[in-house]
């Protein structure tokens, strides 16, 4: 089981979800030097301290953050932030 899991829906449909992901990712490579692939609908991450994976459906995108155990005090920090990336992108802002 994830350190966070989190699940917003959408209604971009599987090629807008995976382009608000693709931003999402964009981002957390710039700010956070996180690398990332697509393994089909599922973008796989990781970064220092962290890893994980964005599974994008037609109407819902899922997250599972796996942290480090020097991460796991600001567990709720950080899912806060990710919620806030997932809310930014999915809402086209």
């Amino acid at each position: 089981m994830a350190d966070i899991e989190l699940t917003r829906s959408h209604s971009k449909g599987l090629d807008g979800g995976r382009t608000a992901v693709e931003r999402v990712a964009q981002q957390l490579e710039s700010d956070l030097e996180v690398d990332y692939q697509w393994d089909d609908d599922t973008l796989r991450f990781d970064g220092a301290g962290a890893d994980g994976t964005i599974e994008v459906e037609a109407d819902a995108v899922q997250v599972a953050i796996n942290l480090s155990a020097f991460l796991r005090p600001l567990q709720s920090r950080i899912k806060d932030e990710a919620a806030e990336y997932l809310d930014r992108y999915l809402d086209g802002t």
